[in-house]
């Protein structure tokens, strides 16, 4: 007889635990990036290229497959549709280990298109960790001419 009120006992207090450990998943804070967007812009010379502004696509796929968190999009005209590379260089983080940038990539877009307005994206991969890192951006063109210098911060997960 003992038995049979101990077991409906345990399985009543099994039930409640149950209930009461319910596993919450962890929220996602999605990546983001604030700008210094340039006012008056103007390059090293006048038909130096010119970083007009830097936006942002979250959560972005490419069609090789790659996945970013954030991809800032520097959105340039170059005047002589000469632009040859982005300079990228890191100002300021907080992350606990060393932040890996890639310091310069190609700018492929055709002479044509640059003197009317283009854009040349970066690409960032956040991690799990909560950081931000600050970086600043110039592009330069064939005769070594400069834009001007803008800089942005990454806030990866809430960082």
């Amino acid at each position: 007889m003992r038995m049979s009120f101990v077991v409906p006992a345990l399985l009543a207090c099994s039930a409640a635990y149950a209930a009461e450990t319910q596993v919450v998943p962890e929220k996602v804070v999605p990546a983001t990036l604030s700008v210094e967007q340039p006012e008056n812009p103007k390059g090293s010379k006048p038909e130096a290229p010119v970083i007009q502004s830097v936006s942002a696509r979250v959560d972005v796929r490419l069609p090789n497959g790659q996945t970013f968190d954030i991809m800032p999009d520097f959105h340039f005209v170059a005047p002589k549709g000469n632009a040859i590379v982005i300079h990228r260089e890191v100002v300021e983080s907080n992350a606990p280990s060393e932040v890996h940038l890639n310091p310069a990539s190609v700018i492929t877009t055709p002479p044509e298109a640059q003197k009317m307005g283009a854009v040349v994206s970066g690409g960032w991969r956040c991690g799990p960790t909560q950081y931000h890192v600050t970086i600043k951006a110039v592009i330069m063109d064939a005769d070594g001419d400069r834009s001007n210098e803008v800089k942005y911060t990454v806030h990866c997960n809430g960082g």
